[in-house]
């Protein structure tokens, strides 16, 4: 027979960002630009970093500065990437 405990609670789910984003080509150094950005759950407080056309450096700080780590980071041939990071709450 099951019984149920008043201390036990379902998890949350973790909070999923994914990012595309492209570089220059003809500018090998140039930053890395977002095209794309996703969110499972929620961003906050980075959201304002998290739309096309910002730098991807500025969101990444925002992201990890907020309890996100990086999970996988991806290139996509010599002009694209994809970063996913993963906060538990």
């Amino acid at each position: 027979m099951f019984t149920s405990s008043s201390h036990v609670s379902i998890p949350r789910s973790p909070d999923v960002v994914t990012i595309l984003w492209s570089r220059n080509p003809l500018r090998p150094r140039s930053f890395r630009t977002i095209v794309d950005a996703t969110v499972i759950g929620s961003a906050s407080p980075c959201n304002r970093f998290l739309r096309s056309g910002q730098h991807y450096v500025d969101a990444r700080d925002c992201l990890l500065a907020n309890g996100f780590r990086l999970v996988s980071q991806q290139r996509v041939g010599s002009v694209y990437g994809v970063a996913v990071f993963v906060r538990q709450r």
